[in-house]
């Protein structure tokens, strides 16, 4: 028998899930906060439009 046990391959398959789940995370968070900049940016020229 040999004394050291081998890495499994569903290790390296969680490990790539893991990164995926992770970067949509953050994809999302960053995605939520440029679009918010940007609607509020849209907001704020509208109402200047109004304005005038």
């Amino acid at each position: 028998m040999w004394p050291f046990s081998r890495r499994r391959r569903e290790e390296e398959h969680d490990h790539v899930v893991k990164r995926f789940v992770a970067g949509v995370i953050i994809g999302g968070a960053i995605a939520s906060i440029i679009g918010k900049r940007l609607l509020e940016q849209h907001e704020h020229e509208d109402d200047e439009r109004r304005k005038k």
